[in-house]
């Protein structure tokens, strides 16, 4: 028996909407009830009622709260009376619910289970009937199933009433066979070849060694149809205005389905005249247009045509006319096969600022954002400074999520901006037993806090004691002294680091100062800055073994190293947590002989560069290149100085080398180091299961060291490729990377096993 209840409820809403409006417009009410509710809570029906007792209640708001109960899904009808009692006067709700469900009876449910078929229901089993919620819910069920290749899945309920108020519900699945697809076949193309045109469509055929993984080889109705819509605009972008796609046929063969695309190319047009109308910049078509793609005479593409308006659109935009509408009207020349274009442009009024508001941030005072933010109260409105400033705030680390967007304001020609983030972790406390292929076994523990007290400051605390080395160091920085643009520093700490012919040992600190490079102009002050660091240390090389190299044995004992390092810094990285676009380059010399011991300059040169290539459903593909430069002399034509010489190999160098194996060795193959180190890293990082934070990686790695007496050379460059794993895990970060070295020498491994755990990558 099935139970249709639509139209009796709408009946009675309107019987209830009537009673209302032929009362009195408003009336004094002492006391709201709610009656007819069996399984329904009452706080529940309350918490829609916003007519307010004793007070005068009016007709109006009684016919809001009669809508907002009925809303709920709960009820076939809702009424209201006024009933007298005792001299005083009570607004009554009259409910009737619908039935509720007694219990639930499933059928032919093969391949999913009675708790999965029940999660995928939600609520709609759970409480009352519903039948519009029921058959929503089914359809996820459906889809459910289609993901796991049972494509024509019928799912069918009945209900048996067991009382006045309840019944039972009964599901009857007819699973069939799974079907999963075996080709997929376009129609009709000529000028774009069927690779090209998978590649544009999510729909591919089953793969055993893949599909599993990425939920591919099955038919979904939703990514059929938007399939249909990026074939179609490939086409688009490829000048073919007439193409026509038709609805894929699904076929059932004996071995599966085949898809089949049909595609009507048509002929291919190229971009005619190009003008701009309506508010021009300077009243001039040559600024509108000036960096527009789209050209007179070329293919004509959709997507270029898509991303001018925004050129065009930004250039008003930028300065303050923040509601601007370019439309491009495009005219086709089917004899010429042309499209003319008209960027059609209504740039409005000039926009202020009025107030700006934050939200989300319940641990991070409102100063640490809004000294990011590149725009102001009262200013005028620009597209670039709420972009900009929305990639400050991200490249802070202090935030997963920000958004910045206008918001209606009180006031004509004024908008408000809304500030939302959503915050993150910034403090971890990590403590436990470790191990690196380079460093051997290590017991670490760090506490770090990189937003305190939501100041915007960082303090860490890392202290490592293992097997071949211990490091016990504070640090405290702070981005924005007073919040100025000046930024500090101060370190301070003992390393110790047992190595297989000598120990070293290091005590010291520093103190860094830095400012952006305001100079540069507006567009550079954020991204470029300057800092200068003074580093005092106490270096002792000890326990130096006998067949140990003389340049090391020469520099056993104890010295004070007094330096300064001039730094230039600029940093675009999107989030230095999880980068996926930007690029951070750094530029510093050591300059030792301030008193000390030591009188030597070092200078280090780095650049890192994050693109994202493609960024499919199940996570970014992202390719990675680093590359480092060192090059160091003393003052006197001394060797030098050990403590700062270079070591390539290991897991964040070349990694198929193990650490330290490479550079500069003396007769008896003990590794001393170089003055000189060239060494460059390229990955691509790609995700396996981004939502735990497992993602796989390919490398090239290249580099080595040079000894003062040898210029680098790129032939003496060793080089090495491999693959590898890595995890976010919630202890700590965790890494396993194999390397191969390409030219491989006398004592090199074939394979160099990089992993660590439970310690600073």
């Amino acid at each position: 028996m099935q139970i249709r209840i639509g139209r009796i409820s709408v009946f009675c809403l309107v019987v209830s909407l009537f009673l209302v409006m032929e009362a009195q417009a408003q009336q004094m009410i002492d006391e709201i009830v709610v009656r007819g509710n069996r399984v329904i809570d009452r706080a529940m029906i309350a918490l829609q009622i916003k007519s307010k007792a004793p007070g005068v209640v009016q007709a109006e708001q009684i016919n809001a709260d009669i809508k907002e109960i009925y809303r709920t899904g709960f009820f076939t009808s809702v009424s209201v009376q006024v009933e007298p009692s005792e001299g005083r006067k009570v607004l009554v709700f009259i409910v009737k619910e619908k039935p509720a469900i007694h219990e639930v009876f499933l059928e032919g449910n093969e391949e999913i289970s009675e708790d999965t078929f029940k999660e995928k229901m939600g609520t709609s089993i759970r409480h009352v009937y519903d039948e519009r919620r029921l058959r929503t819910a089914i359809k996820a069920v459906k889809d459910y199933y289609q993901d796991k290749g049972y494509y024509k899945t019928e799912v069918e309920f009945s209900t048996k009433e067991v009382d006045e108020n309840s019944i039972d519900l009964s599901f009857v699945i007819k699973e069939g066979e799974q079907q999963l697809i075996r080709e997929v076949v376009f129609e009709g193309n000529n000028v774009i070849d069927n690779g090209d045109l998978e590649d544009a469509i999510k729909t591919s055929e089953y793969k055993w060694w893949s599909s599993w993984l990425f939920s591919t080889g099955v038919v979904r109705p939703e990514e059929l149809q938007n399939d249909t819509k990026q074939l179609t605009t490939l086409y688009l972008n490829k000048g073919y205005v007439d193409v026509r796609v038709t609805e894929p046929v699904v076929e059932t063969l004996p071995e599966g389905l085949k898809v089949r695309f049909k595609i009507e190319e048509g002929a291919q047009y190229r971009t005619g005249n190009i003008k701009a109308s309506g508010d021009l910049v300077e009243n001039s078509q040559e600024k509108t247009l000036a960096e527009t793609k789209l050209k007179s005479g070329e293919v004509f593409s959709v997507e270029t045509l898509r991303k001018d308006v925004f050129v065009v659109s930004s250039k008003f935009t930028d300065v303050g006319y923040a509601f601007t509408n370019v439309f491009p009207n495009t005219k086709l020349n089917r004899e010429q096969k042309l499209v003319d274009v008209d960027y059609s442009i209504n740039k409005g009024s000039l926009v202020y600022i009025d107030r700006i508001e934050l939200t989300g941030n319940k641990k991070t005072k409102d100063n640490v954002i809004r000294r990011s933010l590149k725009f102001e109260e009262g200013s005028l409105y620009s597209s670039s400074k709420v972009e900009k400033s929305q990639a400050l705030l991200q490249r802070q680390g202090y935030f997963d999520e920000v958004a910045i967007a206008p918001d209606p304001s009180d006031f004509e020609n004024k908008t408000n901006m809304m500030v939302s983030v959503k915050e993150g972790m910034t403090g971890t406390f990590t403590a436990g037993a470790g191990v690196s292929s380079g460093d051997g076994f290590i017991f670490s523990t760090k506490l770090a806090e990189n937003n305190i007290f939501g100041t915007g400051r960082k303090v860490s605390l890392d202290m490592d004691t293992g097997s071949e080395r211990q490091n016990y160091i504070l640090s405290f920085d702070d981005p924005k002294i007073n919040d100025t643009e000046w930024s500090g520093g101060i370190e301070g700490g003992i390393t110790e680091r047992e190595y297989d012919d000598f120990d070293r040992k290091e005590k010291g600190g520093s103190v860094t100062v830095g400012y952006p490079l305001w100079f540069l102009g507006e567009d550079y002050l954020d991204d470029v800055r300057f800092s200068l660091q003074y580093q005092l240390a106490n270096i002792d090389i000890s326990d130096v073994e006998m067949d140990a190299p003389d340049i090391i044995k020469e520099q056993e004992g104890k010295t004070l190293n007094s330096s300064i390092t001039p730094k230039l810094i600029r940093n675009t990285i999107n989030n230095p947590l999880d980068p996926t676009a930007g690029s951070k380059q750094t530029i510093g010399i050591e300059l030792a002989g301030i008193g000390g011991d030591q009188e030597f300059w070092l200078l280090n040169i780095s650049n890192t560069f994050y693109h994202e290539l493609w960024r499919p459903s199940f996570g970014p593909f992202v390719f990675s290149h680093r590359v480092r430069f060192g090059y160091g002399e003393t003052y006197d034509d001394d060797d030098f100085p050990v403590f700062r010489r270079f070591f390539p190999g290991g897991i964040n160098s070349v990694r198929g080398y193990e650490s330290r194996e490479l550079g500069p060795k003396d007769e008896n193959g003990n590794e001393y180091g170089g003055n000189k180190d060239l060494v460059t890293n390229f990955e691509m990082i790609f995700p396996l299961v981004e939502s735990v934070g497992l993602r796989g990686l390919v490398f090239y790695d290249v580099g080595n060291a040079f000894d003062e007496d040898h210029s680098i050379d790129i032939a003496g460059l060793r080089q090495a490729v491999g693959f590898g794993l890595r995890w976010r895990s919630p202890l700590a970060p965790i890494r396993i990377e194999f390397g191969f070295p390409i030219d491989k020498e006398e004592g090199d491994k074939s394979m160099v096993t990089n992993f660590s755990f439970g310690m600073p990558q």
